[in-house]
C-alpha cells in the first residue's frame, strides 16, 4: 500500500502541474465586499427590482437588499460580512438576470424556487452559494440513452424562500408509439455537499490547512450527513438499535468508525428535502430505459410539491435509440475485449470477519456490491482474495456470488499469487550477494557458495509450485475454464521480479495459466513478462505500443492516473473512458473503490499526513452510496460502448459494398480518429458519435 501511494503521489504531483481542465477555486479579491462595491451591487438590485412582476422572486431580491443595507449601515465591515454580502448580492444578481431571457420569463414565476437544467457531469461544482454557469432555468430535463443503458440528468433548486419539505413524484413517461417507460426505471437523489480537505475536486492529497465544502455524495436521505459549517466537520448518522446518533467522522485523524458495528443505512427512496432562502441544492436524475424499449421520445412529468403544495413540474424527456450498446472492445481491434475492473475489498473474509461470521449479512452485502459494481460496467472484477487450498468454501462461494450478480468470469483475473512466500525473500537475496561475489572472484569457493545458495532458492518454490497447480485445477472447475490469471507482487522493483522469475515460467509453460502484475516500463527487460501489466501513470500510445509489440497476447491497462479520492465527475469520465480507449489500451483497473482499514474508516477523509481518502463509493452496512465520481466512471465506460458500437456498425457499412454507406463509415472513423478526447468536450463526444451511428444506420436501413 506505502508503494503504491508513493507512486500515486509523484503521479499527481505530475497530473496537476500539467492539467489545466480543472476548475479552479476563485477566491475574492481584497476589493471583494468594499463598501463601494456593495453600495453599487445595492443600487443595481433596487433597480432590477422594480423591474420584476415575479412575487416570489421580488421578496427574496428584497430581503438580499436589505440585509446588505443592514451590513453597509454599520460603522466596519468586516473582512467576513463584506465577502457573505458580496456573494449574496452576486447570487441574487445573477438570479434575476438567469430568469429575464425571453422564453423563461414565466418558469417558475409563483413556486418558492428556481430551477436550473444543468449538465450531470461538469466539471462545475455546484455549491450552495452558487449559480449554474453552464445551466439554465428551464422546467425541461432531456436526456438521450441507448436501449438498457443508464444515464443521468441533473438540476439545481435555487430557494427563494426556507422550505421545510420539498417532494417529487416521477410519473411514468409515455412514447408515440405507445409504448411506456416506467416510473419504476427512474430514481432520484439530492447531491450532499459536505466539507472534504482542501485540494478536494481535483485530488486525493491532503491538505488540513483547511476544510472545504464539495457536492459528492448521491443520497436518498440528505439528512444521513449534518454539517457543523462553523467548526466546518461531517457527521454521519448511525441507527443503533437504541436510537439514531451522528457521529463525527472528521478531524486528523478522526476517531474510528466502523461500519460493521456502528451501523449505516440510506433510505431506499428519496426522502423530503429541505430548502435555505439563497442556498442552492443539486438533484440528480438516473434512468435506466429497459432493454428492448422501442425507439422513439418518451415524455413525463415529475411534479415538485412545496410544504404540500403544488410548486412546478419538470418535464422529463428521453429520447431512446433503436439499440442497446454491445459491450466494450479495443480500439485497436474489434476483436478484442475491453476490460473494465476495479481493485477493491469486497470479499467474503472481510465482511464475515467485520460482523462476526453473519453468513446472510454478508452474502447479501456482497451481492448488493457486486450489482453495484456491473451497473457501473465493471464487469470483468478480481475476487482479490487468493485462493485458500486448506479453507476453499470462502473463494469459491464469492466467486458465486459474483456471477450471480453478472460479473464475467472469462478472464478470470487473481486466483492467487504467482509468487512464494515473502519469508523465503532472503533466501533470493543471500543468492544474489553470493553471485556477486562469484562473479567478482570467480574462485571454486565461490562458486559453490553461489550453487549452494541457488539450489536453497529452487527449495523454496516448490510449495508455491504445488499452490499454483492445486488453485488452477480447483478454480478451473469452478468457473468451467482455463483462461486464469495469477497476480504478481504489487510494484516489484528489479531483484523481486526477477525473484518471481521461476514461478512465472512455471504458470506459463507448465501450467497453461497467465500471469498479470502493476508495472512500469522495466517490465519490457525482464527475461519472462506477464501477460497483462497495469502500468502506473498516464496512458500513452508509446506504452500501448511498446507492450503490444512483445506479443499478440500482452495486455496493458492502467492505474493511478489519478487513483480514486478527486471528486469531479468530468475528470474521472476522461481518464477511465476515451483516455484509455484511444491509447490503445486494454482494459482499466484502478485502485481503489472505496479504501478502509483496522484504522481508518472508508468514511474518513484523512487516511494519513499525506493522503485524503480513495473513494468511488462509501459502504454501509449492507450496501454502497455512489457518488459524481463514480457515476463519471460510469459515463467514461459508456464512451468506450458508444466508440464500440460506431466501429461495429462502420465494419459493417464497409463490408455492404454501398457507396453512401462507405462513406459515412469512413468519415465517422475518421471523425473518431481525428478527434482530440483530451481536449473535447466529453459530451461533445458522445453526441457526435451517436450522430455518425445513427446516420449510418439509417443508411443502412434505406437500402
Amino acid at each position: 500500500m506505502r508503494k503504491r501511494l508513493f507512486v500515486a503521489a509523484i503521479t499527481v504531483c505530475l497530473l496537476l502541474m500539467v492539467w489545466t481542465g480543472l476548475p479552479h477555486t476563485v477566491q475574492a479579491s481584497s476589493e471583494n465586499g468594499s463598501r463601494s462595491e456593495l453600495s453599487a451591487q445595492v443600487n443595481k438590485l433596487n433597480s432590477l427590482i422594480a423591474t420584476t412582476s415575479r412575487v416570489p422572486l421580488k421578496q427574496f431580491l428584497e430581503s438580499v437588499r436589505d440585509q446588505a443595507n443592514a451590513v453597509l449601515g454599520t460603522s466596519e465591515i468586516s473582512y467576513a460580512q463584506g465577502l457573505t454580502t458580496d456573494k449574496a448580492l452576486k447570487y441574487a444578481l445573477k438570479l434575476v438576470k438567469d430568469t429575464n431571457p425571453s422564453g423563461s420569463a414565466e418558469l417558475w414565476a409563483n413556486s418558492p424556487f428556481i430551477v436550473y437544467s444543468v449538465k450531470a457531469l461538469s466539471p462545475e461544482m455546484r455549491l450552495p452559494d452558487n449559480l449554474p454557469e453552464d445551466g439554465k432555468v428551464s422546467d425541461q430535463l432531456k436526456i438521450v440513452s441507448a436501449q438498457g443503458e443508464f444515464e443521468a440528468a441533473s438540476f439545481v433548486l435555487a430557494p427563494l424562500s426556507d422550505v421545510s419539505s420539498v417532494t417529487f413524484t416521477i410519473n411514468d413517461l409515455q412514447g408515440s408509439s405507445g409504448s411506456t417507460i416506467p416510473a419504476s426505471a427512474i430514481d432520484m437523489h439530492v447531491v450532499k455537499t459536505w466539507y472534504q480537505g482542501g485540494t478536494a475536486w481535483q485530488s486525493y492529497f491532503f491538505d488540513d490547512t483547511k476544510d472545504v465544502l464539495v457536492p459528492e455524495l448521491l443520497l436518498h436521505d440528505e439528512n444521513l450527513i449534518k454539517l457543523d459549517d462553523g467548526q466546518k466537520k461531517n457527521f454521519l448518522r448511525v441507527d443503533y438499535p437504541t436510537g439514531s446518533q451522528y457521529v463525527n467522522i472528521s478531524g486528523s485523524p478522526p476517531q474510528f468508525f466502523n461500519r460493521w458495528t456502528q451501523p449505516v443505512e440510506d433510505s431506499p427512496v428519496l426522502l423530503p428535502i429541505t430548502l435555505k432562502q439563497g442556498q442552492s441544492k443539486q438533484m440528480w436524475v438516473t434512468t435506466k430505459v429497459p432493454g428492448g424499449t422501442p425507439e422513439g421520445v418518451y415524455t413525463g412529468t415529475i411534479d415538485i410539491t412545496a410544504n404540500g403544495a403544488p410548486a412546478g413540474q419538470l418535464m422529463l424527456k428521453i429520447h431512446v435509440l433503436p439499440f442497446e450498446l454491445p459491450d466494450p472492445k479495443t480500439n485497436y481491434d474489434l476483436n478484442k475485449d475491453f476490460y473494465v475492473m476495479m481493485m477493491h475489498g469486497s470479499t467474503l473474509k472481510n465482511e464475515l470477519k467485520g460482523n462476526e461470521g453473519n453468513t446472510q449479512l454478508a452474502e447479501q452485502t456482497l451481492l448488493n456490491h457486486y450489482r453495484n459494481l456491473v451497473e457501473h460496467n465493471v464487469v470483468n472484477l478480481p475476487p482479490h482474495s487468493p485462493f485458500d487450498v486448506n479453507h476453499p468454501q470462502n473463494f469459491l462461494r464469492q466467486v458465486e456470488l459474483m456471477k450471480q450478480a453478472g460479473v464475467h468470469l472469462n478472464p478470470f483475473f487473481g486466483a492467487g499469487p504467482a509468487f512464494t512466500s515473502n519469508e523465503y525473500y532472503s533466501i533470493w537475496n543471500s543468492y544474489l550477494i553470493a553471485k556477486k561475489a562469484y562473479e567478482a572472484n570467480p574462485t571454486d569457493a565461490n562458486r559453490t557458495a553461489m550453487e549452494s545458495k541457488y539450489n536453497a532458492y529452487l527449495a523454496t518454490l516448490e510449495p508455491a509450485k504445488d499452490y499454483i497447480r492445486q488453485t488452477f485445477d480447483a478454480v478451473s472447475a469452478a468457473v468451467g475454464h482455463t483462461n486464469i490469471y495469477f497476480d504478481g507482487w504489487d510494484e516489484a522493483e528489479w531483484n523481486r521480479l526477477l525473484w518471481q522469475q521461476p514461478l512465472w515460467d512455471y504458470i506459463k509453460e507448465d501450467v497453461g495459466a497467465k500471469v498479470f502484475a502493476t508495472g512500469n516500463a522495466t517490465h519490457l527487460e525482464l527475461p519472462t513478462t506477464e501477460e497483462f501489466i497495469d502500468w502506473a501513470g498516464e496512458p500513452t500510445l508509446e506504452k500501448a505500443d511498446a507492450w503490444h509489440a512483445l506479443g499478440s497476447d500482452k495486455l496493458i491497462t492502467n492505474y493511478a492516473h489519478p487513483h480514486s479520492g478527486p471528486e469531479n465527475p468530468d475528470l474521472m469520465r476522461q481518464r477511465h473512458g476515451m483516455w484509455l480507449y484511444k491509447a490503445n489500451y486494454d482494459a482499466t483497473y484502478n485502485y481503489i473503490w472505496y479504501f478502509d482499514s483496522d484504522i481508518v474508516s472508508a468514511w474518513s477523509e484523512y487516511i494519513d499526513a499525506t493522503f485524503r481518502g480513495f473513494n468511488f463509493v462509501y459502504p454501509t452496512r449492507t450496501d454502497v452510496i455512489d457518488t459524481l465520481a463514480w457515476e463519471g466512471f460510469r459515463e467514461g465506460i459508456d464512451d468506450i460502448r458508444y466508440a464500440t458500437k460506431l466501429k461495429l456498425v462502420a465494419q459493417d457499412a464497409l463490408a455492404s459494398g454501398n457507396v453512401t454507406r462507405i462513406a459515412a463509415a469512413t468519415k465517422a472513423l475518421t471523425w473518431l480518429e481525428k478527434t482530440d478526447e483530451r481536449s473535447t468536450n466529453s459530451d461533445l463526444i458522445r453526441y457526435e458519435m451517436i450522430q455518425h451511428i445513427m446516420k449510418m444506420l439509417n443508411l443502412a436501413h434505406a437500402e
